[in-house]
């Protein structure tokens, strides 16, 4: 297949998105291989102003090259950007990042970030499918990840510019699970909103590594599926609210890690982010030192001993009321004296029965 102009040939599709897809494509001049990103339906607009977000990005480190945009014959808009290896997604379907890996992920993306905030643009849709890598990820130094160019963040299809006023019927923008808390509430969104979906990120990386207190990698992932859209973004909003002030998304991090969450907190919509004390925040992490990626038995996080005899069935407002009185401390630890292997690590699935939640990954996903 062949589009405008019989410029490029199509060989492969790489993925799709609710109102777009993504095909591997070649120049037919100059053979190079590259991605192309074209919308399902004529018309929708959305790609227009993510080539217009990239143009404004233009020479930023850590975002995609515009290299070509147009029309197919059928008024399908496109873009066309260097092809990358893989997303963070593909990455830990195969691979367990160590601490420091993650670590220095998170703080190459405040770098883009940084960048990407200087021109008053917002992402908004932060998550491991839109973060890509541009070599084999397998045994690269720290350093090498630190390196601009290494990193890419892609996707800016929901981007805005900041101060854009909420729409009056507060519409949900972002990805379900990654999406800010302000988000949820359909409140104009700030620099603030970027770096808390980077934070659930990073939280989401960890626990690839850790299956002890939650099933799922976040614990709103574990949530019953709700009746209607709208209830399932109040309900994991409300869970997002009632977690985010506790030590439950710093487990496994260093100290600074909350430190990072806490700043977040304070933060106004528009205030722009004091990103050299974050960038040094993330600096004290890789300096601390990596932590072994299996989860060690005299280690091991538990919800509390007083909820080991739980029915298996919990129900949703239950979970709530849980994560919300987990106290302000640090992790709950077994005894090691108390502690063998057949109990040491308590999986959530032991206590609740496991629900799909549906994915809503975008504003246009979400249909009233």
């Amino acid at each position: 297949m062949y589009l405008q102009n019989s410029n490029y040939k199509i060989l492969s599709t790489l993925g799709a998105g609710s109102g777009h897809q993504v095909l591997k494509v070649k120049h037919n001049q100059t053979s190079q291989i590259l991605a192309l990103k074209m919308e399902k339906n004529p018309n929708l607009g959305q790609l227009e102003g993510e080539i217009k977000k990239l143009k404004e990005l233009a020479g930023t480190f850590g975002i995609p090259q515009l290299i070509d945009y147009g029309k197919t014959q059928d008024q399908k808009s496109y873009l066309i950007t260097p092809l990358l290896k893989k997303n963070l997604h593909e990455i830990t379907k195969d691979h367990l990042l160590s601490q420091r890996q993650i670590i220095a992920i998170g703080l190459s993306l405040i770098n883009i970030l940084q960048q990407i905030h200087k021109k008053d643009i917002l992402h908004l849709d932060i998550k491991p499918e839109n973060i890509m890598i541009s070599q084999p990820f397998i045994n690269v130094p720290i350093d090498e990840i630190l390196k601009p160019g290494f990193m890419y963040l892609i996707d800016f299809g929901l981007s805005q510019k900041i101060g854009l006023r909420p729409l009056s019927n507060k519409v949900f923008v972002g990805s379900l699970r990654y999406a800010s808390r302000q988000a949820h509430k359909g409140n104009a969104l700030g620099y603030k909103d970027d770096l808390e979906s980077l934070l659930y990120v990073l939280v989401n990386l960890r626990n690839c590594n850790y299956y002890v207190l939650f099933l799922e990698n976040l614990p709103w992932q574990s949530l019953k599926q709700q009746q209607t859209q709208q209830m399932e973004i109040k309900k994991i909003g409300e869970m997002k609210d009632a977690i985010f002030n506790t030590l439950v998304l710093s487990q496994k991090f260093p100290p600074q890690f909350q430190l990072f969450k806490s700043y977040i907190e304070t933060l106004t919509q528009k205030t722009m982010p004091d990103y050299d004390y974050i960038k040094n925040l993330f600096k004290q992490m890789l300096s601390i030192g990596d932590q072994s990626t299996s989860a060690k038995l005299s280690n091991s996080v538990t919800l509390s001993q007083s909820i080991r005899g739980t029915k298996q069935n919990k129900n949703n407002d239950q979970i709530m009321m849980l994560l919300a009185n987990i106290p302000n401390n640090d992790s709950i630890h077994i005894p090691e004296d108390q502690v063998d292997t057949e109990t040491s690590i308590v999986y959530i699935s032991d206590l609740i029965s496991s629900y799909p939640t549906f994915s809503i990954k975008s504003i246009t996903d979400i249909k009233y």
